[in-house]
């Protein structure tokens, strides 16, 4: 399904996947699956269709998809298992990571290989904060905030610049 859709596998279930030193520490709760802007219908339509998910609903971007780099999410439940479709606004299912919050979740999977776009600081536990996550580019926003509450719990530490 990666493969054929060009989708990728990113967000808290790879980071625990991927950093093996702070995965004891926490348990992913769901799947982000981020799709091409052309393929997340397709990508769907076979969770629900031949893997049995249910549609849960869906949420536009609360930004400009420009801003957000991406339009849509999906949400998919089958028991206690849950997936987020994340559609991308460009044709590029990676265009969206780039404006993650924080540097340590910009790693993904996909059908062939896995990328870890801060190795260093990922790995060792740190994240630098991105600015579009910043209020005036300044201070973190109040969901901001409570993702960094979330993963500092889980052993990773965040800074606004990377000699700080």
């Amino acid at each position: 399904l990666l493969r054929v859709t060009g989708s990728v596998l990113s967000g808290s279930s790879v980071l625990n996947l991927l950093d093996r030193e702070r995965s004891h520490m926490w348990t992913p709760t769901d799947l982000d699956i981020y799709t091409a802007t052309d393929s997340t219908y397709r990508v769907a339509w076979y969770l629900i269709h031949v893997e049995g998910y249910m549609f849960k609903g869906s949420v536009e971007s609360s930004y400009n998809g420009a801003f957000a780099g991406f339009r849509q999410v999906v949400h998919l439940t089958k028991g206690e298992a849950h997936i987020d479709i994340i559609q991308s606004v460009t044709i590029s299912a990676l265009h969206p990571i780039g404006y993650f919050w924080g540097t340590h979740v910009m790693n993904y999977i996909s059908a062939d290989f896995f990328c870890i776009a801060y190795p260093k600081t990922t790995l060792e536990g740190r994240g630098l904060l991105n600015l579009v996550a910043l209020v005036d580019r300044q201070y973190p926003g109040k969901r901001t905030l409570a993702v960094l509450k979330k993963y500092a719990e889980r052993g990773y530490e965040f800074r606004v610049r990377p000699y700080a």
